[in-house]
């Protein structure tokens, strides 16, 4: 396995290949640190993360708002879109990785979320908590009005569509080798509110979540974020490892 850290020179970028460079050796993986300078950051970290053959990038993110905002939104946020490798953007200072919460909107890409949360959990030796925010009813024949309101307990129990998902995922964290608790988790309410609500809550040193890879040819779609995971990027307070679907 091969991490590309990349460095800008920045105090956000060296808490990255701090943080980088700590899992890659938990991991038993080549840590390779890229000096970005000159030219678009987003071109060169994207040509050689296909160069090299790497397995997850790494980068750094001061976060905040106003400007701070606007200026991860350019590089951070590109990457998380265009990046068809694992991207781990670290946000502020986590000594070590012990609560890992994977995020899934009940579709392919939470899979591919669950199963490097179980590889992380694997180095790390980290709790993972398998999230579900349940904003509107699933269209399946046998969704039930009351659905709405269950915990994930209740949903497994009664073999619900979330409950199914949820049961699924923890089964792929644990196949990754992670000696951890795994455990499921519904929330109710707006999907980025909910998510950002949890990772306060739980004090979470990692986040896990997934993204679609934009239609070929989509202009809007490389424009525009519209997409949840994007707006989690930018708000949400923790190191952020952005998967795409396989």
């Amino acid at each position: 396995m091969k991490f590309l850290i990349c460095d800008k020179g920045s105090e956000a970028a060296n808490e990255a290949g701090r943080f980088g460079s700590g899992l890659a050796q938990l991991a038993g993986a080549e840590a390779v640190h890229f000096q970005v300078s000159g030219g678009d950051p987003v071109e060169r970290i994207l040509a050689e993360s296909a160069r090299g053959g790497f397995d997850l990038i790494v980068i750094g993110s001061r976060g905040g708002r106003g400007l701070a905002k606007l200026f991860m939104g350019s590089i951070a946020t590109r990457l998380a879109k265009q990046s068809p490798q694992p991207l781990l953007i670290v946000k502020g200072r986590r000594e070590s990785v012990q609560r890992i919460l994977v995020c899934t909107g009940g579709e392919r890409p939470g899979e591919s979320c669950a199963a490097w949360g179980g590889r992380v959990a694997a180095w790390t030796g980290a709790q993972v908590t398998v999230l579900h925010v349940m904003s509107q009813l699933a269209l399946a024949e046998n969704a039930r009005l009351e659905d709405l309101q269950d915990t994930a307990e209740e949903a497994i129990a009664q073999g619900t569509r979330e409950g199914r998902h949820l049961q699924k995922l923890m089964a792929m964290a644990r196949e990754r080798g992670m000696t951890g608790e795994v455990k499921p988790k519904i929330r109710h309410g707006l999907v980025l509110d909910e998510i950002v609500a949890e990772v306060e809550e739980g004090d979470y040193d990692l986040v896990i979540i997934g993204a679609h890879h934009p239609p070929t040819g989509d202009l809007w779609g490389k424009l525009l974020l519209d997409d949840v995971a994007h707006q989690i990027v930018q708000e949400c307070p923790r190191p952020v490892l952005v998967v795409r679907a396989r």
